[in-house]
């Protein structure tokens, strides 16, 4: 039996796969297409069923890497630097659950609350788990991919230091946008500079994009759409012009806490019924990521402030504009300029129609083919690596890795010793 077959790696994936948003279910779904060699495990900072939108159940990591040992731990994406365990708990708990580990925080409980969510200590850093905590795996391997760290600037010092020694004991990162390299290289914290894992799906999994082609697909977060106005947003998209012969179509990039919301798209879709019913306009209700990856990928136009809604839809060579938001506005600057971003209500209909019309040049579909191509030889390189780290893997590697983490984790002084 060759040694390959003798070992079979584990890969435990770890994210916020346990709520709706698309991008993050995105990065654990493209992630897996090139880990068929391994024995993968997708685990959240807390368990929830997932069987309606990824067709499975997704377990908390804590009690598996305190029960069970993996070759390596690969954190992957999203805008994970600064989230904070309790943050990432209001995001996926119910309202009620939320409301009452607030009130226990309240009354000096909050850590039992979070130990039951979490089915042991809460971790640290939510999405990236350190090793260290867990003896069974303190020496695996750990992958940090995709990642936008740019909110480490908010923590205090000692959780930002904390969290940084934690990353310098990482096999690999990778970050996807400049801001997040350049505060690593600040840091001295080895990385790499990629581009965002999701574009990979126009090499991976391909759309059938024939036929009429007249959707035009509108979205927005609740907090944009609540300080824009929704009034505003409906006048907006009937005096669009540029729309004019498609039929508009209201997705959420994600209905998790913090958000989108279905019943505010519903409410601007009927005011919209009402003064511009050329637009037919209808929320579309589907949740399931990769359905909703092939409506993006056939729409005529896209027009959002979900980063991952732009990542689709470029995946794909679709025009696409996004509302003004910083995190966007920043990630298209450097991966996709060439699309129309940072826009307000009164250059919508200008955007659109700048975005349809270079969507109709062939550099503009080369481009896209082309970030979809190196964010699948990112990933296809990434994995082939880890892979073979971890068969060749033995206990004394392992040993050397944990050490380097524990000098990495006392300080600037333990590492100078």
């Amino acid at each position: 039996m060759s040694s390959e077959r003798a070992h079979r790696p584990r890969i435990l994936l770890v994210g916020p796969y346990e709520r709706d948003n698309v991008g993050d279910l995105l990065f654990l779904l493209v992630t897996e297409r090139y880990l068929t060699d391994a024995d993968v495990v997708a685990a959240a900072p807390f368990s929830s069923d997932m069987r309606e939108l990824l067709g499975r159940a997704v377990p908390a990591f804590t009690p598996l890497l305190a029960g069970e040992r993996f070759d390596a731990i690969w954190s992957v994406g999203g805008q994970l630097g600064g989230v904070t365990v309790g943050r990432a708990y209001r995001m996926s708990a119910t309202r009620g659950a939320y409301r009452a580990y607030r009130v226990a925080v309240r009354g000096g409980a909050g850590d039992p609350a979070l130990r039951r969510a979490t089915g042991g200590p809460p971790p640290p850093w939510p999405y990236v788990p350190d090793p260290l905590d867990y003896p069974r795996n303190a020496g695996a391997i750990g992958v940090v991919n995709s990642a936008g760290l740019g909110s480490l600037k908010r923590l205090d010092p000692d959780e930002r230091e904390r969290r940084l020694a934690l990353l310098r004991g990482q096999t690999v990162v990778r970050v996807r946008d400049r801001a997040s390299s350049e505060l690593l290289a600040a840091a001295g914290v080895d990385h790499r500079l990629a581009p965002d894992a999701v574009h990979a799906l126009g090499a991976i999994f391909p759309v059938r994009r024939d036929g009429a082609r007249d959707i035009a697909v509108f979205q927005a977060s609740r907090s944009i759409l609540t300080s824009l106005d929704r009034r505003e947003v409906a006048a907006a998209l009937a005096a669009c012009e540029s729309l004019r012969g498609l039929r508009l179509r209201f997705v959420a990039a994600g209905t998790a806490t913090g958000h989108d919301s279905l019943v505010e798209y519903e409410r601007i879709a009927r005011r919209l019924r009402r003064v511009a019913p050329w637009l037919d306009a209808e929320v579309v209700s589907e949740r399931r990521p990769l359905a909703l990856v092939e409506l993006l990928a056939r729409a005529r136009v896209v027009v959002g402030t979900s980063l991952h809604i732009r990542i689709i839809a470029g995946a794909y060579g679709v025009a696409r504009v996004s509302l003004a938001r910083p995190k966007v506005s920043a990630y298209a600057a450097d991966w996709d300029p060439d699309m129309p971003y940072d826009v307000g209500l009164a250059d919508l209909d200008a955007a659109i129609a700048r975005a349809l019309a270079a969507a109709e040049r062939p550099e503009s579909a080369a481009a896209s083919k082309a970030l979809a191509r190196r964010a699948h030889d990112e990933l296809a390189d990434l994995a082939t690596e880890v892979l073979a780290l971890a068969r060749a893997d033995t206990d004394a590697t392992r040993a050397r890795r944990a050490a380097l983490r524990q000098r990495l984790r006392l300080g600037p002084a333990a590492r100078a010793s």
